[in-house]
């Protein structure tokens, strides 16, 4: 049986990290406070204390959710858990895979209650599903999101790429590249999806699977000291591509006669909005397409917003729009990501970008000057 859990174990050496990872998160988004124990001997994987309670966990992680797999790896971990353990913290036996089915759980808890009645146990997989037995874990448990396996994706990714959370995380990890100017966003090198979590003010389970979606798509630098990115131009490629789809917008005019330019400032210093598309390649000074309404970007494009626009009206048939306002897709990533110019606030450049490229008129070139001015130089330092 040890041979078995050993040559199990061998055969996943990334995803210990993964599950390492997803154990740390898991139990740092449930309140408790976690500590890694690198090193050998006695030491265990973590430390986790929380309200008068303290675990030393060893986790095992098996390539395949099976129970012939994953139960000599929790007999293992049971007896490496005892032994790390000490005076005032117990033991903690963990199993992971990538994904594991409700049923092999069960089976590896009964095998636990079983053999190792005194002993805390836990399943986990890469899909956010965890089972706990042992005193103050059962607020631990969870269901798996909804699985769903797209062609050519591998079983154990969830999420989307490209949420509107994963694009802000997506221009954290990138703003030490750009001018402070153009994005805001902090600027650091973190180890982790906690470290991520704390700096993109995220929760770790967010962070923590989308560092795992980037990795499993060959995204991160997997030698690297901190989270770094590769691949760049073809991410940049499907940021765009997903950036070409239809929006919600309304054509207006104001009300009253005088500068649109300078009605239009008095407005956005004064409502969560911001100016996006040409605009807002104007006020980053990268733009140079002429003759195009201002856009402007609404969280929330509804009818209960537009009574706080008191200086603007629709367009009605035949008029030409001063300003089109449209709901931002991702207003998370767009608002944080979002930099004042003039005291008006104006989308960051990596989202001008990505939205301008699919305006029929002359967007293609835009979105080739920012290209050939800002963002190249991020594909010429990536790997």
């Amino acid at each position: 049986m040890e041979r078995q859990a050993q040559l199990e174990s061998s055969d996943a050496p990334k995803d210990g990290g993964l599950g390492e990872s997803a154990l740390a998160a898991a139990f740092e988004s449930g309140g408790w406070d976690v500590r890694r124990e690198p090193g050998r001997g006695l030491r265990p994987d973590l430390l986790v204390r929380r309200r008068g309670i303290a675990y030393a966990i060893e986790l095992k992680v098996g390539s395949e959710g099976r129970s012939d797999r994953l139960v000599p790896l929790l007999a293992q971990a049971v007896l490496e858990a005892r032994r790390a353990a000490r005076r005032g913290i117990a033991p903690l036996a963990v199993v992971a895979a990538p994904r594991i089915p409700r049923r092999v759980a069960d089976q590896v808890i009964k095998f636990a209650e079983d053999y190792a009645s005194d002993a805390a146990v836990g399943v986990i997989d890469f899909e956010g599903f965890r089972s706990f037995r042992g005193p103050h874990l059962e607020s631990m448990n969870a269901e798996a999101k909804v699985r769903v396996r797209a062609a050519g994706r591998p079983v154990g990714v969830s999420g989307y790429l490209f949420s509107d959370l994963n694009q802000w995380m997506l221009k954290v990890l990138l703003a030490p590249e750009l001018p402070e100017r153009m994005l805001s966003a902090p600027r650091g090198r973190y180890r982790n999806a906690s470290e991520l979590a704390r700096a993109a003010k995220v929760s770790v389970m967010s962070a923590f699977r989308f560092v795992q979606q980037l990795r499993h798509e060959g995204y991160l630098h997997e030698s690297a000291g901190h989270l770094s990115l590769v691949r760049c131009e073809d991410l940049f490629g499907r940021w765009q591509a997903l950036s070409a789809r239809s929006a919600r917008e309304l054509h207006m005019r104001f009300v009253l006669p005088g500068d649109p330019r300078t009605q239009l400032r008095n407005v956005l210093r004064s409502e969560n909005a911001c100016l996006a598309l040409f605009a807002a390649a104007d006020a980053l000074g990268l733009g140079f397409v002429e003759g195009v309404p201002p856009y402007v970007y609404l969280e929330h494009l509804h009818r209960a917003s537009l009574p706080v626009w008191k200086s603007l009206r629709v367009c009605g048939p035949g008029e030409r729009p001063e300003v089109i306002v449209r709901q931002a897709a991702v207003p998370r990533s767009v608002f944080r990501g979002a930099v004042r110019s003039e005291g008006v606030a104006a989308c960051d450049v990596l989202q001008v970008w990505a939205d301008v490229a699919a305006y029929p008129s002359r967007g293609r070139e835009q979105a080739d000057l920012i290209w050939k001015r800002v963002l190249r130089q991020i594909i010429a330092g990536s790997p």
